[in-house]
C-alpha cells in the first residue's frame, strides 16, 4: 500500500495533474481506472478522519433526545444507519459499495460516495457537502434530512441548524428572541414569540416561570441577566420556558403581553420596592377660586410627581421637496407627519403643560442634522421623530420604534463619549469644565433612556394601532444621531401598503398614534421621577453642547 507524501492530501493527489496545468485523461478506460481507485482509497480511509461534532436535539412528541453528529473532511455529518434506526428506513448499499439506496414510505433516495447529490424519487437534490463512505458507514450532509429525507418520510422533518433542533412530526417549538435590560434597581425582560404561542407566567418558591403551551422552545438570542433585580435566567427544557431569580433589588413584577401579526411579545417588568416617602409637614390649603385666564381650558395635568420634562422637540419627517415615502394612492408620508406632529403637540401641552418645539410648522425642507441642532439649542429633554415606513412588499404593516444603534461606530464610541471635559481658563483666574461632545456621538450617551422611551411608546402603540413583528428596534438613523437628549423615531406604519395608507390618512388614526405617544412619555417621566437618570455622573452633559462639526449654532431657533 503506497503513502501520501507529506502534507499531500489523498484529493490533491487524485487531482494531482489538474493542479500543474494539465487535463485529467478522458479515455473510458482510464476513468473506470480512476474510479475503482477512487473507491479503494474511500474504503480503507482510516476511522481518524472523523471527529465528533456537537451533535442535534431531536424534539418529537414524546420528548427530546440526543443525535451524534461527526466531523468529516470540514463538513458536519450524520451517520447513515444511525438515521436508519432512528426513522425506520431500509437501507441498502450496492455492488461495489459506491451506491446505497434509501427507502422509506413515502419513496426512494440514491446516494453515491463523494458526491453531493442526492436522487430523490428520480429527481435530483443538491446537497451542501458530499456524501462519504469509510469503513463501511456511509456520512450524509445535515441537510440532507431535510431536503432528501423529508419529501419521503411519513411524518413532518424540519432541521433549524442555527439552535441545532431537528423536528419530527406535529410538534409545536415557537421560536423565542430574549432580551433583558437592567434599569438602575429593576429591569425589563423583553420576549418575542413566533408563531403565537399561549403561556404564563407564575411565582413559585421564590422564581418566575415563565411556561410556553409548546413541546420545546426554540431560543434564537438570549442576553445574559445584569444588575440587582436578577441574578439569573435560566432556560428549562423541562417547563419549557424560563426560571428568573430575582436579585436583592427585586419586590415584585408586572406583565404586559401582545400580539402582532404572527408573533406575541411578552414583556416582564421585574420592580424594586417603592422608596419611603418621607412625612411631609402639613402644607396651606389651595385656593378654591378658580385662576381667571382658563377659562374653559382642560383640566390642568397632575404635577405630584415631579417632572424632568420641561421640553420636547417633534420632528415631522421630510418637507418641503423631500416628500419621503409615497403611497399607492398618492399620499405623501410628510403630510402625514406634519399632521400627526400638530396633534402631538396639542396633547402634550394639554395633558403635561411641556414646552413643545416642532422642527418644522409649514412645508418646509430642514436638513437632517439641523433638526437635531434645534433639539440641542433649546435645551429639549426629548426628541420624537416621526415617520411612514415604506417597503417593497405591499403587505408589510405595523408601526415601529427606533432608537439609535451606534454598531458601526465600533466599541471605541463609548469610551470616548464618555471621556471626562476639557477646562478652559475663565475670566477672573480658575478654569472651568466643560462637555464638548463629538457630533456624531451625542446620542451614545443617552442610550439607555433612548431604549427606555422606545419600550415605553411601543407599549402604548400596540394597545391602539397594528404593530410590526418587531416593535422596539435599534438602527443607525442620523436624526438622531447628533441629538444630545434621549431620542426616539416613531415608524407609524407602511405607507406603501394599502390599507394602511387609508388608514393614517384619517383622523381617527393619527390621533391614536398621538394619544400613545403621550402616554409613552408619561410613564417614562414617572420612571424618571423615581429613577433618575444621568447621562454620565462624572461628566454631565449640556444639552446645547453638541453641534455638527464646524457648524455655528442659530440663535434664531431659540425662538
Amino acid at each position: 500500500m503506497s503513502h501520501l507524501p507529506p502534507g499531500r492530501s489523498c484529493d490533491a493527489m487524485m487531482n494531482g495533474q489538474m493542479l500543474h496545468g494539465k487535463r485529467p485523461p478522458t479515455d473510458l478506460a482510464t476513468l473506470a481506472l480512476a474510479g475503482a481507485g477512487l473507491a479503494l482509497v474511500i474504503g480503507l480511509l482510516p476511522l481518524t478522519a472523523q471527529e465528533p461534532a456537537a451533535g442535534l436535539t431531536l424534539i418529537t412528541e414524546e420528548g427530546r433526545r440526543s443525535l451524534d453528529t461527526v466531523r468529516v473532511r470540514d463538513s458536519e455529518a450524520i451517520a447513515l444507519d444511525d438515521l436508519s434506526a432512528l426513522f425506520r428506513l431500509d437501507v441498502g448499499e450496492e455492488t461495489g459499495g459506491r451506491t446505497i439506496t434509501v427507502d422509506a414510505a413515502g419513496g426512494t433516495v440514491v446516494l453515491t460516495a463523494e458526491q453531493a447529490l442526492a436522487t430523490v424519487d428520480g429527481r435530483l437534490v443538491s446537497l451542501d457537502g458530499p456524501v462519504h463512505r469509510f469503513a463501511g458507514r456511509w456520512f450524509v450532509p445535515l441537510d440532507f434530512v431535510g431536503r432528501a429525507l423529508a419529501p419521503i418520510h411519513d411524518q413532518p422533518l424540519e432541521l433549524r441548524r442555527r439552535s441545532r433542533l431537528l423536528l419530527v412530526g406535529a410538534v409545536r417549538v415557537p421560536r423565542v428572541s430574549a432580551q433583558y435590560r437592567p434599569r438602575a434597581q429593576s429591569g425589563r425582560l423583553r420576549l418575542q414569540i413566533t408563531p403565537n404561542t399561549a403561556h404564563e407566567v407564575t411565582e413559585e418558591r421564590g422564581r418566575l416561570l415563565i411556561r410556553f403551551d409548546a413541546d420545546a422552545i426554540d431560543v434564537v438570542r438570549f442576553a445574559e441577566p445584569r444588575g440587582e433585580a436578577v441574578r439569573a435566567i435560566e432556560l428549562l427544557d423541562a417547563l419549557p420556558g424560563f426560571a428568573i431569580e430575582p436579585g436583592p433589588a427585586y419586590a415584585s413584577h408586572r406583565i404586559v403581553s401582545g400580539e402582532s401579526g404572527n408573533s406575541t411579545e411578552l414583556v416582564v417588568d421585574l420592580e424594586e420596592a417603592a422608596p419611603a416617602v418621607a412625612a411631609a409637614s402639613p402644607a396651606a390649603p389651595a385656593s378654591s377660586a378658580p385662576d381667571p385666564g382658563l377659562g374653559d381650558a382642560d383640566p390642568l395635568p397632575d404635577f405630584s410627581a415631579p417632572s424632568e420634562i420641561r421640553t420636547i422637540v417633534i420632528d415631522p419627517g421630510h418637507g418641503g421637496a423631500d416628500g419621503g415615502a409615497q403611497g399607492p394612492e398618492g399620499t405623501l408620508e410628510k403630510d402625514v407627519t406634519l399632521s400627526v406632529a400638530q396633534r402631538l403637540r396639542t396633547l402634550l401641552e394639554r395633558r403635561l403643560g411641556v414646552r413643545v418645539i416642532l422642527t418644522r410648522t409649514g412645508d418646509t425642507l430642514v436638513a437632517l442634522d439641523r433638526r437635531a441642532a434645534l433639539a440641542n439649542n433649546d435645551r429639549a429633554d426629548l426628541l420624537i421623530s416621526l415617520h411612514a415606513n415604506s417597503a417593497l412588499r405591499d403587505v408589510a404593516t405595523g408601526a415601529e420604534v427606533y432608537y439609535l444603534g451606534i454598531d458601526e461606530y465600533g466599541a471605541e464610541a463609548r469610551e470616548l463619549a464618555n471621556r471626562d471635559g476639557r477646562y478652559l481658563p475663565v475670566s477672573g483666574g480658575g478654569f472651568r469644565e466643560i462637555d464638548v461632545i463629538p457630533w456624531e456621538l451625542a446620542q451614545v450617551r443617552h442610550l439607555a433612556p433612548s431604549a427606555d422611551l422606545a419600550e415605553f411608546v411601543g407599549d402604548e402603540l400596540r394597545l391602539r394601532v397594528p404593530m410590526s413583528p418587531r416593535p422596539v428596534q435599534q438602527a443607525p438613523f442620523r436624526v438622531l444621531v447628533g441629538a444630545n437628549m434621549p431620542a426616539i423615531l416613531v415608524e407609524m406604519g407602511f405607507i406603501s401598503n394599502p390599507e394602511q395608507e387609508r388608514e393614517m390618512g384619517q383622523p381617527g388614526f393619527q390621533t391614536r398614534v398621538a394619544e400613545a405617544i403621550v402616554a409613552g412619555v408619561v410613564r417614562f417621566r414617572d420612571y424618571l421621577a423615581t429613577y433618575p437618570y444621568a447621562p454620565d455622573e462624572e461628566t454631565a452633559a449640556d444639552p446645547g453642547d453638541a453641534a455638527p462639526a464646524g457648524a455655528a449654532q442659530d440663535p434664531q431657533q431659540r425662538d
